[in-house]
């Protein structure tokens, strides 16, 4: 045979095995691109599950690993778990990192904090993709929430240059608006390592808003030159957004605003309505701004929301005021009305509407300023006594979220039954020892406890308080802790023993009810026998001063108000929170804590 020939045909012979090798070398490196435990998911459990039941070896376990992620984002814990533990205990160093970091990722779903920490500390960062590190750094920011926030800034940090161009905006709106919580004892105390240079940059921001937000035309020029000067910062390149809203704040014009006001004339919630309207009115009698504006009110008791906003619209109004009732609250999101609205409520999930404020008395609010109120005092290891139920548990949980913010122990709270339990128990020569359980924040961390309680917030009426504190005296726990109670124990009809009896205890009122607002104290005079609606006529006067200054409100991040019920201000999200002045109780006088 003829040497080409020979070699034709043994050419002919192999291309079939070439071609094979080549598709057999292209479906495996698909493959390798498709099961990257490093890379991003793109397909549900389900199509992983089955490619690892196809497979052997180390592609299996990295199919059994992105599926074992996307159970996790799917909510399916248990099965995540179950195929975790089925692992082999000798892994590739590439799998066993990502075996940890699902871990944690696991951990932070079920919100144990210990164990996210526990399966952290054991991952080398150095070894992890981008898109690991963006996954280990929401981790760690979830672990750190209620516990230490500077960690949890530098978490942030690091996170934003691996998040996605739509997701920066997230990210440095949820930096800014942790480093505005920041105390100045917090920031005073922060060290800044000298190759931290974005995290010192973040504190020149925050510094530069705080002495110059007062005025918003020198605001303007100063964050402009800190944006020239630092124009690689990603805050200078997308500012956060409530400081972007600050710069362009512009005061709308209410010369001849008409607002409408709704309330539930007839129906659930009636008996609240006179009170909240006739504060309201007052309010706008006293206004030397309220000449020109016209009010008119609307029975949400009579038509659906709905409709009510619609003929409001339709009627000329320019802001409107209400609804009271929760249900009907959570409707306004729906509404395709763009009026500025002041809610009289607050729903369970907020909607992300620029032209909606939130105005509620909430017993949540009031315990998340006495939170700041006892921090301010220089308190480390606070106790709540509340009642046992639902409105315990809140009181409790707001105080302890807000109480998270300033790092350090965990807020502890200790339940009592009822005035009986209390009386049978104080005539049985009972104290009332302090020491309570640590609890649980509502992103479902439980902090930790240390040292003895140093401050006692006491959520009663004034009959069970009245049981309490003879308790806590009697048991010694009033000596070596301060004594803090809500407004819920305040009766200005009190005697002068209910007042001895209750010597250096600090309480929280709004400030109507406690001679601070007298012109709109003495329009209240006639609610006197029934706290709650005194109350909601204070709260009728705010509404009246928010609805005035919505534009501040719901623009300025740290514009505030002074009302009948309290400072006024208002968070990202538009509601409006109160901080109350504080009562002492000081040989059977009532005097200002200082």
């Amino acid at each position: 045979m003829r040497l080409t020939t020979y070699l034709r045909t043994k050419a002919s012979q192999a291309l079939p095995v070439v071609l094979a090798t080549l598709f057999l070398v292209g479906c495996q490196s698909l493959n390798n691109s498709q099961n990257s435990i490093q890379g991003e998911l793109t397909q549900p459990s389900a199509h992983y599950l089955q490619l690892a039941a196809e497979s052997n070896g180390d592609a299996q376990i990295n199919w059994k690993l992105l599926a074992i992620r996307a159970l996790i984002m799917e909510n399916d814990t248990k099965q995540a778990l179950n195929i975790l533990q089925e692992l082999p205990e000798m892994l590739t160093v590439a799998q066993d990192q990502e075996r940890l970091l699902l871990r944690a990722e696991l951990a932070a779903k079920q919100q144990d904090s210990k164990g996210m920490f526990q399966w952290l500390k054991n991952i080398n960062l150095n070894g992890l993709s981008d898109v690991q590190k963006a996954r280990y750094y929401r981790v760690e920011i979830q672990a750190n929430q209620g516990r230490d926030p500077v960690a949890q800034l530098r978490a942030y940090i690091n996170l934003e240059p691996l998040v996605t161009e739509g997701e920066k905006q997230k990210v440095i709106d949820q930096t800014w608006n942790l480093l505005n919580r920041f105390t100045m004892p917090m920031l005073t105390a922060l060290n800044v390592d000298a190759n931290e240079n974005t995290l010192s940059e973040w504190l020149e921001l925050l510094q530069t808003y705080q002495n110059n937000k007062a005025d918003n035309s020198m605001l303007q020029s100063a964050v402009k030159d800190w944006q020239s000067r630092y124009s690689r910062h990603p805050a200078s390149k997308m500012l956060p957004a409530p400081l972007a809203r600050a710069l362009g704040f512009q005061k709308a014009d209410t010369s001849a605003t008409n607002i409408a006001l709704l309330l539930p004339l007839t129906g659930s919630g009636s008996k609240f309505s006179p009170a909240i309207q006739e504060g309201f009115n007052t309010a706008k009698s006293l206004s030397t701004t309220g000449a020109g504006t016209q009010v008119k009110v609307y029975d949400t008791g009579s038509k659906p929301v709905e409709e009510l906003l619609a003929q409001a619209e339709q009627d000329g109004a320019s802001v409107i005021v209400g609804p009271l009732i929760k249900t009907e609250v959570e409707k306004l999101a729906q509404s395709p009305s763009t009026l500025n609205m002041l809610a009289l409520n607050q729903p369970e999930k907020l909607s992300d509407r620029p032209n909606i404020c939130y105005f509620a008395l909430s017993p949540e609010d009031e315990a998340a300023d006495a939170a700041r109120h006892i921090n301010a005092q220089g308190k480390t290891s606070p106790l709540i006594i509340a009642p046992r139920g639902n409105l315990g548990d809140r009181v409790a949980r707001a105080f302890a979220d807000q109480w998270s913010q300033f790092g350090g122990n965990s807020a502890r709270v200790q339940y009592f039954s009822n005035q009986t339990g209390l009386r049978d128990a104080l005539s049985g020569g009972r104290g009332m020892s302090a020491e309570g359980q640590p609890i649980t924040l509502s992103s479902g961390v439980t902090g930790t406890i240390s040292g003895p309680v140093d401050a006692i917030y006491i959520v009663a009426t004034q009959p069970e308080l009245a049981l309490i504190k003879p308790m806590l005296d009697m048991s010694k726990a009033s000596k070596s802790a301060g004594l803090y109670a809500s407004s819920r124990s305040y009766q200005a009809s009190a005697g002068p023993d209910f007042r001895f009896e209750m010597e250096g205890l600090q309480f929280s009122e709004i400030p109507m009810l406690v001679g601070l607002s007298p012109a709109i104290s003495q329009g209240a005079s006639k609610y006197s026998s029934d706290y709650t609606l005194a109350r909601l006529y204070g709260m009728g006067a705010d509404a009246w001063e928010l609805a005035n200054h919505f534009s501040e409100i719901s623009q300025l991040p740290d514009f505030k108000l002074s009302g009948s019920t309290g400072i006024l201000s208002a968070d990202n999200n538009c509601v409006v929170h109160r901080q109350l002045p504080w009562i002492q109780y000081r040989q059977g006088q009532l005097v200002p804590v200082k």
